[in-house]
């Protein structure tokens, strides 16, 4: 009898371990929990999705519209922290990402906006045949199960066009019960129009230029936020042929040294479970990473793919060389302006106003695009050399021409304000949309992962902070606009001694440096190119010199969008279902 107890806990040991499934998900956010319901509607195909957060659907920090930001800081937030910033006066900024089923859908704003077509129509230039807003656009509407607003939700300024809208899919949009319902919306409407910011009826039609009251992802009549788990998850929880398994995936397993045509194929992954212990999981089919921009590079060097001179600085021996992987960082830095108010905002204030260059710049636009297309070399050999040349400046001189071209000659919109409120203070926070910045994210040791190197070296480009400083101008003067200046009462942040009205750029430069903070939207670690671009995946999302494993999170996409993450992700990552079952 003493020997058959060790045998059999032997026998479930090994059990676990040889675990196997059809297809394996890392990370059950966003993208994996799509993913994961899409593969397994087919009742012959096993899926397993390894998560290290909790379910958290009776958690009231992600249940309830209101507390956006509640969740900062606790158990379901990665808490995570930049490298020290020498463009935000060498701070150390904390950066969130949710830690949860559901992952940062769980955490995050709630904001439903896509984005401007020809963002999505540029991908196709940077190596990604068949990926623009044509092809993008059904999967966006296949999402969605939009809410009209009600008569009520009308009066408080929600508009829409119900063109641009699913009412079939599984993810519920539409606008909170606690839209504001006092007048702020008409005149911050009536202001922005002052100021020559028409409103835009509907943000998701693939322009998003003017002033808007945006959707968001949360079921009105339920009055809860729809996270990925709500939407995608909860639902199919009990198919058979899905299984969600508490860990942290540490690394793909790889079932050869080199496959057919020096191609290497992935046959599991590896995990921690909660206990500590080291855990392998089979995968007949493919290896999906879906732990989202700021972890699935990190994964990808643990496996050995990714930039040789940083694997073997942790003992990694190189299988792929891959040197785009954790590079392309690109996040959007936030900043804030408060006031003190004469009105009581009880509700919640989703208003956004979004400029493009010329809104910016004025009359001088043409000879800031002069100016700004022949530095372009200058910041590739930049942003190369402080990257510690991951990518090499020729190519991301080809990417910035492409950006340039976005912005100058495309007209997209490259700035985005929010126009909000809470109590009695009135609040602007504003940051530019499309940054020349790129900065990185890469393993800080062969061990652990929880504590990666990200690095967004914001305002490393001097273009980012004129952006910011401009549109800083912009949001500044609405305040003093009529008709909401009658609203106002003084300054909050910063005071009208250290930010006046007639502030000058440097002022505005150290103000900017000493306040703005994360708009956790990164993306671009693991891009959707050509390889010749520092690509990680092909446009079928698989990852160069592998034949089955791919990465479908904000990690692929290439460039920022004039959007919020959230809808363009649940598009990609149907997208992305549906190639894989018809791969």
């Amino acid at each position: 009898m003493e020997l058959v107890v060790p045998l059999i806990l032997l026998a479930l040991s090994a059990q676990a371990r040889c675990e196997s499934f059809d297809y394996v998900i890392a990370g059950a956010g966003t993208c994996g929990l799509v993913l994961a319901n899409r593969l397994s509607e087919d009742p012959n195909v096993r899926v397993a999705v390894i998560e290290p957060g909790e379910d958290v659907r009776n958690n009231p920090n992600v249940t309830d519209v209101t507390r956006f930001l509640r969740a900062y800081g606790t158990a379901i937030d990665w808490q995570y922290t930049t490298t020290p910033q020498p463009g935000a006066n060498n701070r150390s900024i904390p950066f969130h990402a949710g830690k949860a089923i559901g992952g940062t859908s769980t955490i995050n704003g709630m904001t439903y906006i896509r984005g401007d077509k020809a963002e999505f129509d540029v991908w196709e230039d940077l190596g990604n045949n068949g990926w623009n807003w044509d092809t993008l656009y059904p999967y966006f509407k296949q999402v969605e199960r939009f809410s009209p607003p009600t008569e009520a939700q009308q009066a408080a300024g929600a508009t829409f066009n119900p063109e641009y809208h699913g009412e079939d899919g599984i993810l519920k949009t539409g606008f909170p019960f606690e839209l504001f319902n006092g007048t702020l919306h008409e005149v911050a409407q009536q202001a922005w129009e002052n100021l020559g910011y028409p409103l835009n009826p509907d943000v998701n039609g693939g322009e998003t230029r003017g002033f808007d009251i945006w959707p968001q992802t949360l079921d009105r009549d339920a009055n809860i936020r729809e996270d990925a788990a709500r939407a995608y998850y909860y639902p199919v929880e009990q198919r058979p042929n899905l299984k969600i398994i508490n860990g942290t995936v540490t690394k793909l397993t790889w079932a050869n040294s080199t496959g057919n045509g020096g191609t290497l194929s992935a046959d599991g992954l590896e995990y921690l479970n909660p206990e500590g212990q080291t855990v392998t999981v089979n995968a007949a089919k493919e290896v999906l990473l879906s732990a989202g921009s700021l972890r699935s590079p990190l994964i990808l060097e643990r496996s050995g793919v990714g930039n040789p001179s940083i694997l073997k600085k942790y003992g990694i021996e190189t299988k792929i060389e891959l040197s785009g992987v954790g590079e392309h960082l690109q996040d959007q830095p936030n900043t804030p302006l408060e006031y003190t108010s004469k009105i009581n905002v009880t509700g919640t204030v989703p208003y956004a106003t979004f400029a493009t260059a010329e809104d910016i710049f004025g009359n001088e636009t043409s000879t800031v695009a002069a100016t700004t297309a022949a530095k372009l070399s200058e910041w590739a050999r930049k942003v190369s050399r402080v990257n510690t040349a991951g990518i090499d400046a020729s190519v991301l001189e080809k990417i910035f021409r492409i950006q340039h071209d976005l912005i100058f000659k495309q007209n997209v919109t490259i700035a985005e304000t929010l126009t909000s409120g809470s109590g009695n203070v009135l609040i602007s926070a504003f940051w530019l949309l499309l940054p020349f910045s790129r900065g990185s994210v890469h393993i800080k040791s062969a061990e652990h992962l929880d504590y990666p190197a990200i690095d967004p070296e914001y305002f490393l480009i001097d273009f980012d902070l004129t952006v910011q400083t401009g549109l800083g101008r912009l949001s500044q003067k609405l305040w003093y606009t009529d008709p909401i200046s009658d609203l106002l009462v003084g300054n909050l942040v910063p005071s009208e001694a250290s930010l006046p009205r007639n502030a000058t750029d440097s002022q505005w430069a150290t103000f900017i440096a000493s306040t703005s903070s994360p708009n956790h939207h990164p993306i671009g670690t693991a891009s959707m190119m050509s390889r010749e671009l520092g690509g990680v995946v092909d446009p079928e999302l698989k990852v160069y010199g592998t034949s089955n494993v791919r990465v479908v999170d904000a990690s692929v996409l290439p460039m920022q969008i004039s959007g919020h993450l959230t809808a363009t992700l649940y598009a990609v990552a149907e997208r992305a279902a549906e190639i894989i079952k018809n791969s």
